[in-house]
């Protein structure tokens, strides 16, 4: 069967266009995709041409989270339950860990899992469409612990409050306004193209800075410093010691526009 995770390469490769296109699902993913979903961007961390991601869905529907029925078929087994649930922390993490900035160009529904995914991306830019929020108190469920963090790192502890105890779909506008969408697009803008421009000026900065930078970020977020510690280090050194690095102060004396290799 054919992947339901469809990647579309432009600008020389420089910039991967993935899209979840389970449109008869509201682009709902099952296991099948959340596992594709997970190799896609996992692959994305050794591919040196790569400069920026686009998630987003197909059809004017970004993700309603986890499918529902497909998940109500595993949970039959506990041991496929639990196997099933891991896959989908996995490919949270792979979209968290990709080396590049991540911009998730948000249309119509956003919703539970959706929503979890759309908070590993860097960046969340959407139309007026956009329908987020996590309704699971209406589903008689728990939201995970790692995904209230982060929901509550961008639009705070009182609003996280609201929009779960709630579990109502916030619109577009309060979305924007509260910092869960870093861009509200005007509804002639076409969210890829508008997600393509957000993080364009990113693209230009050097490779293993910005790499550098989202590990340092990421173990912020998770209160992991600690652990991220030699990473972190051995990220410092690596820039310190690059090509890039060299080619820049190079490119500053001569008062010109470095040129960065990711090397």
């Amino acid at each position: 069967m054919p992947s339901e995770i469809l990647v579309e390469r432009r600008d020389s490769g420089r910039i991967a266009i993935v899209t979840i296109n389970r449109p008869h699902r509201r682009n709902a993913c099952d296991l099948a995709a959340w596992t594709d979903l997970r190799d896609t961007f996992t692959a994305f961390a050794s591919d040196s041409v790569i400069r920026l991601v686009v998630l987003t869905g197909a059809e004017g529907q970004f993700c309603a989270g986890d499918d529902i029925i497909a998940f109500r078929e595993a949970m039959a087994d506990p041991a496929a339950a639990d196997a099933y649930r891991a896959v989908i922390q996995q490919a949270y993490a792979a979209v968290q860990a990709t080396p590049v900035p991540v911009v998730a160009a948000v249309r119509g529904n956003c919703v539970g899992g959706g929503l979890s995914l759309a908070m590993c991306c860097d960046f969340r830019v959407g139309d007026s469409s956009v329908r987020a929020g996590v309704p699971v108190a209406k589903l008689g469920l728990m939201y995970p612990t790692i995904q209230l963090t982060r929901l509550t790192h961008l639009v705070g502890l009182s609003t996280a409050r609201r929009w779960l105890y709630t579990g109502d779909l916030i619109g577009a506008a309060e979305a924007h306004a509260a910092g869960f969408l870093d861009a509200l697009l005007s509804d002639d803008v076409d969210a890829i193209a508008g997600a393509i421009g957000y993080g364009a000026a990113m693209m230009e900065s050097a490779p293993l800075s910005i790499a550098g930078i989202k590990l340092q970020l990421n173990a912020i977020a998770a209160g992991k410093l600690e652990a991220a510690e030699e990473a972190i280090a051995e990220a410092t050194r690596r820039a310190e010691s690059s090509e890039d690095y060299r080619n820049a102060t190079a490119a500053f004396a001569q008062k010109r526009k470095p040129v960065f290799a990711g090397r």
